[in-house]
Order: C-alpha cells, then structure tokens, then sequence
C-alpha cells in the first residue's frame, strides 16, 4: 500500500508509513499499517477509553483470509428456554449428554449449559443427576410450547436410550 501524500516518515526499510491524520489520532506505538490497511488504538485524548480504529480494503482483506467466510443471522424469533435435570450413571460425562442432546434435538437446540451435578440424598448410590438449561429456537418461527415439548421428549428420549437416563421430577 503507497504512503499517504501528506505522510512525513522514513522511506528506510521496515518502516511502518501511516497517514500524517492516523499518526496523529492514534496512540504512540500503538498502530500499524498492514495490507489490508491501517489499524490502532486511538489516542486517549480523543475520547474517554480505549477505543480502536481501521480503515481496511475488504477485497485484499478476503483474499487473504485462508478459510471461507460464513455468519449466521441474528434470529429474531424469541428462544424458548428450558431447565432439565437427568439421573445417569456415575461415570456419564456430561460432554456426552451435551452431545447426545444436541444430536437428539437437531437445529432448533440454539443453547444448552450444564449447571449442576449433584450426588448424594436422594440420588441412588452409583447414580448422579445433571442439570441443563436448553434454549430451543428457530429462524423462521416462534416456537410453540408443544414444539418445546417436542424437542424436550426428543432429548429425554435419547438420553435413556443411550445412557438409561431418567428425567428428575
């Protein structure tokens, strides 16, 4: 990328020539030029802060991105969320009950977290119960309950299948 016109720095090699503004908006040492273009922390008498700045050529910045470029949109539907706790064996990890839930449920499983594991009265010896918060939601609709109910059974379902996991009342 050519310096700036009104850019006032060494032409040695490695020099690092920013625009005479972005020089001047940017904190001390703290901005680059890159080939996709400039980027730095702004200077804190600007504003109140750590604020950032950039001025990137896209086309040159895609070019060199080495993997495709993919987004999901911001689903607007509201998430139906939900919490769940199963007994399982002792030694089911909980990665696996995240990962057969997910499986069970398909894309409509936006969420689910872990919160809980507990042993002890009144869980059965060699037993443990999970609990998990699940967020079901979809692009196109809002989900109805009997859709949450759906894909609630779907989960619990497999997980007994699997694991011979029992819901907790």
């Amino acid at each position: 990328m050519p310096a700036h016109p009104r850019s006032r720095c060494s032409r040695s090699p490695g020099s690092t020539c920013l625009p005479a503004t972005f020089r001047t908006s940017t904190y001390p040492g703290k901005a680059a030029r890159t080939r996709a273009g400039l980027v730095g922390e702004l200077h804190p008498t600007l504003l109140d802060g750590t604020w950032c700045g950039f001025e990137l050529d896209l086309d040159t910045l895609f070019a060199e991105s080495r993997e495709p470029i993919t987004y999901h949109d911001v689903i607007t539907f509201p998430p139906v969320r939900q919490d769940l706790a199963v007994v399982v064996g002792e030694f089911v990890e909980a990665g696996a009950i995240v990962a057969t839930a997910r499986e069970a449920a398909g894309a409509e499983l936006g969420d689910i977290r872990v919160f809980d594991v507990y042993t002890g009265d009144p869980i059965p010896p060699g037993k443990k119960s999970v609990a998990f918060s699940v967020s079901f939601q979809s692009p196109v609709r809002t989900l109805t309950d009997e859709d949450a109910r759906r894909l609630r059974g779907a989960i619990v379902t497999r997980l007994a299948e699997r694991f011979g996991a029992e819901l907790r009342e």
